[in-house]
């Protein structure tokens, strides 16, 4: 009997002890480096905190800064001399499984917003004008992706989507259309497709 007291408080013990073990891995943080937002001259890092269960709240925080030549651009409507921004999105992320570090497929929705100010030449009505811009966007964002755990150091997320933006252009310039060109212009107003990586440490 005093032997099956002592297996039964072991396993008690045990069970408590693994739980804890649990609970202690989920309310680690996800930082995340996301390489794709260089190629807009931001960086990008996510924060992911475990709510409950398999829900997760991430927050990516961005920083946009670059000075170019003007002649270095493809089109005339992306071209700047001075770039500087910020911008946030927030995102709940909900895994399919509760067990998400083994099965990591998850749908994430949430909000963006950003600020631009930036330095250009507007020589778009036969005027050369070296014009400034505030630029404020803001958009939805729903996401399907897969988030592989690497032990309990390393995360490899992959995701998909579909988004919306609406931006507002405050200008002296003439050309009110102006960062309005493809997914990547500084203040595209229209829908966009998201096709990303995001690479993480746990700490």
């Amino acid at each position: 009997m005093q032997r099956l007291l002592t297996i039964i408080l072991f396993l008690l013990v045990l069970t408590r002890s693994y739980s804890q073990e649990i609970e202690t891995e989920k309310n680690k943080t996800v930082y995340s480096f996301v390489p794709q937002y260089l190629i807009n001259h931001g960086i990008r890092i996510d924060v992911e905190k475990h709510i409950k269960n398999n829900h997760v709240i991430q927050f990516c925080p961005q920083f946009y800064l670059s000075e170019r030549d003007e002649d270095d651009f493809f089109t005339d409507k992306n071209k700047y001399s001075f770039l500087i921004g910020g911008g946030m999105n927030i995102y709940h992320k909900i895994f399919a499984s509760s067990n998400y570090k083994r099965y990591g497929l998850y749908l994430s929705y949430g909000v963006s917003l950003n600020y631009f100010n930036i330095e250009y030449t507007d020589d778009s009505d036969n005027l050369t004008i070296a014009a400034k811009a505030d630029v404020f966007k803001t958009g939805l964002d729903v996401l399907l992706g897969y988030q592989i755990f690497a032990g309990d150091i390393l995360t490899i997320d992959i995701y998909s989507g579909l988004g919306t933006r609406f931006s507002f252009m405050d200008t002296n310039g003439t050309d009110k259309d102006r960062f309005n060109s493809g997914f990547y212009g500084y203040a595209y107003t229209g829908n966009i497709m998201h096709l990303g990586l995001r690479l993480g440490v746990i700490l």
